[in-house]
């Protein structure tokens, strides 16, 4: 890996980490103290949330096809900047209206500045190098909801939730965008992009790649459905498994790192497993856990086992689906 690629990974692999921590994984630890602000039930604040995450779905093609048109430079920067805003207005807001604009502004920003961005303009600039350097930022984004859990509870006792969403919001400013501004290459020169119908592929072969788009965009969405809500019932549901919430956070804590566990094994195997494999071994992995946590009484083992299947599973996914699509699909 050249030293220009290594400067880009690291990059993308911190930029992850701030947007990921203040744009989903806070909000586990904030939402007691923003639902007794505006008087509102938690089904509310997570419904908000879920509109920034549905805004997110809408906006990416078309962040997709500006970073393919622009480059990441210009698309994450600009989503460096609308993070900074959501996270602004969600700090200052004085009613949920303007709080749930905050975040619907934030959610515009997800689609420029999480995984999949990230991933297509890593896909511009690593030519060979593709999933190492893919491998290599998941490893740091994996990290997101350790550093950012504590972070944020450390945040909300020092300066309330207020505070913490401000400070979110001037790192959104200070760390990603400079980040991206810099660190980005400008987009490399290509061939211009085929327009709708075109490319040369047989009607067969379009006919078969879009029911394979199909069923990945399911697989996807349903993933996602389970792991947002996981990101923000897990230490619940431990506790109603018979855990005490001491071991509950003991337990949920070691999901960041059996994440970037399982995408060590994936560096370390030097990509020798193919993409398809990785992604059906990862979901067995996430069932299995699944499975374990649907049993009524969980021992404190059984919790861990749970989370780190759990944790290698999800951070396995991740690559598996930035490698499938551009395995599949170019």
């Amino acid at each position: 890996m050249s030293a220009r690629l290594r400067s880009l990974v690291v990059a993308l692999g911190v930029g992850q980490i701030v947007s990921w921590g203040p744009l989903f994984y806070s909000m586990a630890v904030l939402w007691p103290s923003v639902g007794e602000t505006f008087g509102v039930s938690r089904v509310t604040l997570f419904g908000v949330v879920s509109l920034a995450l549905l805004l997110n779905g809408l906006v990416a093609p078309f962040a997709g096809r500006m970073i393919d048109l622009h480059g990441g430079r210009v698309v994450m920067s600009i989503g460096s900047l609308l993070s900074g805003l959501g996270l602004a207005i969600v700090a200052s807001a004085e009613s949920v209206a303007v709080y749930a604009l905050g975040w619907g502004i934030g959610g515009v920003a997800m689609s420029m500045v999480l995984y999949d961005p990230a991933f297509a303009t890593l896909s511009q600039h690593s030519g060979d190098g593709h999933r190492r350097a893919l491998t290599a930022v998941t490893l740091l984004g994996g990290l997101a909801s350790t550093v950012f859990w504590p972070l944020t509870e450390s945040l909300l006792g020092d300066l309330g939730w207020r505070g913490a969403f401000w400070v979110f919001a001037i790192l959104q400013w200070t760390v990603c965008l400079p980040l991206h501004v810099f660190v980005i290459p400008s987009r490399p020169p290509t061939l211009p992009l085929p327009t709708r119908g075109e490319g040369g592929a047989s009607p067969v072969a379009s006919a078969q790649q879009l029911r394979v788009f199909r069923w990945l965009t399911a697989g996807f969405a349903l993933h996602a459905f389970l792991m947002s809500a996981l990101a923000v019932n897990l230490l619940t549901m431990l506790q109603s498994r018979g855990l005490t919430l001491a071991d509950a956070v003991f337990a949920g804590v070691l999901m960041g790192p059996m994440q970037v566990a399982g995408r060590l094994v994936d560096m370390f195997m030097g990509g020798r497993i193919p993409a398809r494999v990785l992604g059906i071994g990862a979901l067995c992995a996430v069932v299995l856990s699944m499975l374990l946590l649907s049993l009524p009484q969980l021992s404190l083992a059984m919790a861990l086992v749970m989370v780190s299947l759990y944790g290698a599973g999800n951070g396995l996914i991740t690559i598996a689906k930035g490698m499938n699509v551009a395995d599949i699909f170019g």
